[in-house]
């Protein structure tokens, strides 16, 4: 017999409940200014109707640094904003088979919208100099009082979140099941699906994109993708004992080698995608972005990873493989010092250069180490009256005590950015010589995956996969 099903199914969520209701997020700056009466909505509120000057002075610890470092507020969007939904649709196709088989296939899809996403505002309008000043949008609403003309440029990027993210699942699952028969029954099941995402996960602590014009730059594969997985379980009645083909003698002897059953459960799946990070100062960014993390570019027809495994727990990342975005030719930002002998010597303080655009490298480029565990139990259960049964076994929890190595951390997969010099072309402009370096170990592995840096655990847990072998024995009694 062979039944087939379908659905489609929508839910609707607020996403993030404590930023939604946090009293210290605002929304983006709207006001209007009441001058021609004959306009409903009234004048949009201009430059000349500034805002009241902040007072940061307590800030003000180091006069060398500018106000827009240190005061960067938050936002939530409020006005307008919509809940996020995902909508759900699936096909199932089962089929029963002699034997007490059945095997299944099942489609399953799902999109995201409007999801809770994290970004910025504010941002440079201006190249940035070394200092990290530039124009941004909110400067015009502050003039200096002491400087006609000027600003007093009092806020830097403002953390943004809104309902901007968007998101896919597609998985194909199978899975061949025997219902319990003759003493056996296994259930195994695989799953290849794919989840991709701009890095919104329906909640305000997701990454924000490397560039805020382009959300679709920063598509890739969600953090949580996992590509194939495969899982298995079984249980087996031993053929012993009473009502059982061999010495079932109903007496001792039956008591003693009937009601032994053995049961395994294993699991296999491939790991996590990783992205590889650059460490560069947002002074150096086209638009000052120092809301996220950056990424460089990938250097075309260069392996990603190098051959030979994982030797000591460390994924061999290629460096070769990625570089540094090029520099912006009119963005070279230096700072001349005039020395007392009246020479010139030129300083690179916060940044030695400008990059002309946002790294290419995608989200994801290269994967985690796969994991495996396989588990065992063996009991036994022996009546000792009519109304009361004992049970007790053994259980192995990892039993072959595979270590499951989980993600590398943030650092060892982060490219420190530099600027190793300034050089003069004959003829030409100054020039910046870039460099990307480890700032970690590169690759390496430090934690197992249930205590993994991609997720947000605050300790180790002590329950689940990914565990050192545990053996636990037990002891039941049921009337």
């Amino acid at each position: 017999m062979t039944v087939i099903r379908t659905g489609f199914g929508i839910y609707h969520g607020a996403a993030q409940n404590d930023d939604l209701n946090a009293g210290l997020e605002s929304d983006r700056f709207t006001a209007f200014v009441n001058i021609d009466p004959t306009q409903a909505q009234g004048t949009p509120l201009l430059p000349a109707y500034q805002q009241e000057v902040p007072d940061l002075s307590g800030l003000q610890n180091n006069p060398n640094i500018p106000f827009s470092l240190l005061q960067q507020p938050r936002a939530l969007q409020r006005h307008g904003r919509r809940d996020l939904y995902a909508e759900n649709w699936g096909l199932t196709i089962d089929r029963e088979l002699p034997a007490n088989f059945l095997v299944s296939a099942q489609y399953l899809g799902t999109r995201g919208v409007r999801l809770f996403s994290r970004g910025g505002v504010n941002f440079c309008l201006t190249k940035p100099d070394y200092n990290g000043n530039c124009t941004r949008v909110l400067d015009q609403y502050y003039p200096d009082p002491n400087n006609p003309g000027g600003t007093i440029d009092p806020y830097g990027s403002v953390d943004y979140k809104s309902d901007i993210g968007a998101s896919t699942y597609h998985a194909l699952l199978l899975s061949l099941e025997r219902r319990f028969s003759s003493g056996l029954s296994f259930q195994s099941r695989y799953t290849w699906s794919h989840s991709i995402n701009d890095g919104s996960v329906g909640g305000g602590e997701s990454n924000g994109p490397e560039n805020v014009n382009c959300l679709r730059c920063d598509k890739g594969p969600s953090v949580f993708d996992i590509r194939h997985n495969f899982a298995t379980n079984l249980v087996y009645e031993l053929p012993f004992g009473p009502g059982k083909p061999y010495l079932s003698d109903s007496g001792a002897m039956g008591k003693i080698v009937g009601g032994w059953s053995v049961s395994s459960i294993g699991l296999w799946h491939t790991g996590h995608p990783l992205t590889v990070t650059m460490n560069i100062n947002s002074t150096q960014l086209p638009d000052n972005n120092d809301q996220t993390t950056q990424r460089p570019d990938l250097v075309p027809g260069v392996p990603v990873l190098l051959g030979g495994g994982a030797p000591n727990h460390t994924l061999q990342i290629n460096p070769a493989a990625f570089a540094p975005p090029p520099l912006d030719p009119g963005g070279v930002v230096t700072n001349i010092i005039n020395n007392p002998d009246g020479s010139q010597t030129d300083v690179c303080q916060l940044s030695c250069g400008l990059v002309s655009r946002f790294g290419t490298a995608p989200n994801g480029v290269i994967r985690a180490l796969h994991s495996w565990q396989i588990d065992f139990a063996l009991m036994k259960e022996t009546r000792l009256t009519e109304r009361v049964s004992m049970k007790f076994g053994v259980q192995f929890f990892n039993i072959f005590n595979h270590v499951q190595f989980g993600d590398p951390s943030t650092d060892n997969l982060t490219l420190n950015y530099s600027a190793v010099g300034v050089q003069q072309i004959p003829g030409g402009p100054i020039q910046t010589v870039q460099s990307l370096s480890p700032k970690g170990n590169l690759g390496q592995i430090t934690s197992t995956n249930n205590f993994n840096n991609n997720n947000d655990n605050a300790a180790s847990p002590n329950t689940g996969t990914g565990l050192p072998r545990q053996i636990q024995f037990m002891l039941r009694f049921e009337f």
